[in-house]
């Protein structure tokens, strides 16, 4: 009688487990960052899914505009697609990180697929000149449990985020940049994407973020260096 409670106390466990798992504030092992702690008026601009031109070149023209620097987490496909945008990401010194091969959720992988997702883009990285740790970033955030004992297993930090304005929705750019700038706080990891589709309105929020942070004295850095 006690067979078909035990069932669903453990399935309740494991659904609980999996949605912890999936969230960006929750991993079991190894090094992960939602933001660093810090009283220094600091944030990080990061971007996912590129590269993707012709965006991501507007936004390398835009940032060097404005003097800032930000962190690219690069698919290895889209590398190997579009070698001249990141060798100007690479020219105008961006970080680059990793952002897994074919960008597929890892979860419900074997640990080789996952060590190959990782392994392969970080070679393609290391072969464009890039000598500095290269971070990483889970495709959509998932992890559960096998991704990050990989990681720790090559000592290699897992990089999220605190503010996600969802700009791959959102079209309007003042709504993008309205979020960041109204829950920014010291030490923030800002999720925006070069990839994955039309992202006019992500340069555009861009441009508003940075301008309206830098007068209200924020300074903006790679994730490494606000890791330092």
């Amino acid at each position: 009688m006690y067979i078909p409670i035990i069932i669903a106390v453990l399935f309740i466990t494991y659904l609980l487990l999996d949605k912890l798992a999936q969230t960006s504030k929750f991993q079991l092992l190894g090094q992960y960052f939602t933001k660093v702690n810090t009283q220094e008026l600091v944030v990080a601009l990061t971007y996912d899914d590129g590269p993707n031109p012709p965006y991501t070149d507007q936004l390398i023209d835009l940032l060097n505009q404005l003097g800032v620097k930000a962190t690219f987490f690069t698919i290895g496909q889209n590398i190997e697609a579009h070698t001249q945008t990141i060798q100007n990401l690479i020219a105008n010194k961006h970080e680059i990180g990793n952002h897994s091969y074919s960008h597929q959720k890892l979860i419900w992988k074997t640990p080789a697929f996952i060590r190959s997702e990782i392994n392969k883009t970080d070679e393609l990285i290391r072969k464009l000149g890039v000598k500095q740790e290269i971070l990483f970033r889970a495709p959509y955030g998932y992890k559960r449990f096998t991704l990050p004992y990989i990681l720790n297993k090559m000592q290699k930090k897992n990089i999220l985020w605190n503010l996600d304005p969802k700009d791959y929705h959102a079209s309007n750019p003042e709504v993008i940049a309205n979020y960041v700038i109204n829950n920014v706080t010291p030490g923030a990891i800002i999720l925006l994407h070069d990839g994955g589709g039309e992202r006019g309105a992500t340069i555009a929020a861009t441009e508003i973020i940075v301008r309206t942070l830098q007068a209200q004295g924020y300074k903006f850095q790679t994730v490494s260096q606000m890791l330092k």
